[in-house]
């Protein structure tokens, strides 16, 4: 089941890969793939040449968005709650190497999961590190490399992000 799901999830990355990443499109796509992770809710929206490793280990809650070029690594499982954005080219990596006589190239995986929660935000080209979990609300800001959490309604950044600003609680917009 995992190697059909994974390459389901290839046929059609390639299969609309000449299509742009116009909303319908972008919605379609998202439809189509569904079956290819653990869990999937509704309006899904994925833009072209996105990487996922071990599609099977990926929740997907509602109203997603995963931007053009990310790279995502669920071997350890990865949780995109609801309304979660990934900005162009963020990765998400759920483990790192050990070392087996001196040398990474062998060395198990060490893996755990990464938790991206309700309505936060990704930037671009930012890093999510194994283990972490980004809060409610929050923002990681581009470039930037989560290795520790980060709490709810906050913006981080940096390498290693550190916290820049934290709302109390959520901005009405009228």
């Amino acid at each position: 089941m995992r190697v059909l799901q994974y390459l389901w999830f290839h046929f059609i990355s390639i299969a609309t890969s000449w299509l742009p990443d116009l909303r319908p499109v972008l919605r379609l796509r998202g439809f189509l793939l569904r079956p290819s992770f653990k869990y999937c809710g509704e309006n899904f929206q994925i833009a072209r040449h996105v990487t996922i490793n071990f599609t099977n280990r990926l929740q997907i809650g509602n109203d997603v968005f995963i931007a053009t070029g990310c790279w995502l690594h669920a071997g350890g499982g990865i949780v995109l709650q609801d309304k979660a954005q990934l900005g162009p080219y963020a990765v998400l990596v759920t483990g790192d190497h050990t070392t087996v006589n001196g040398s990474y190239r062998f060395g198990p995986s060490n893996l755990q999961p990464i938790h991206i929660c309700q309505g936060a935000w990704i930037a671009a080209h930012a890093t999510v590190t194994k283990g972490v979990v980004i809060g409610p609300g929050a923002l990681l800001a581009a470039n930037s490399v989560a290795t520790h959490d980060v709490p709810p309604f906050a913006m981080a950044g940096g390498v290693p992000a550190r916290i820049i600003e934290k709302k109390s609680r959520i901005q009405v917009v009228r």
